[in-house]
């Protein structure tokens, strides 16, 4: 077997592979709007906005939740939903841990001990007062 016909071969394999197992960004969005529904029965607060974004910078079609402290207007963190698993990233490293996990559920329940050791001092250093 030649080289192209490896190559040809490995090609076959790979595109017979998708047709079987599509990866599909929807299943990204409709994992995430699923997740929705738990952030929003779970962790309900004045302070925290929970949106679905339709993108990063760097990844035209990733699809994520971003979550937005109400009073300072700045996204805190966002949620991606990634090969069957949901992972949180922040850029306020300080106050919030990133994590993965695969079930929507526990996810949540992380989330939610994450933010709430978090927020305090988050809150504090950018002069908020946690009250409307």
């Amino acid at each position: 077997m030649s080289f192209d016909d490896e190559i040809d071969a490995a090609r076959k394999r790979l595109l017979d592979a998708t047709v079987e197992n599509p990866v599909d960004a929807f299943d990204d969005l409709a994992a995430l709007q699923g997740l929705m529904t738990h952030l929003r029965e779970k962790i309900t607060s004045r302070r925290l906005a929970f949106s679905l974004s339709d993108g990063l910078e760097d990844e035209d079609d990733a699809v994520l939740v971003e979550i937005t402290h109400t009073q300072t207007e700045e996204v805190i963190g966002i949620i991606v939903a990634d090969n069957g698993e949901f992972v949180f990233e922040s850029d306020f490293a300080d106050y919030f841990d990133d994590f993965v996990e695969e079930a929507a559920e526990e996810f949540v329940a992380r989330l939610y001990e994450v933010l709430r050791a978090g927020l305090p001092e988050y809150e504090i250093d950018q002069g908020e007062t946690g009250e409307d």
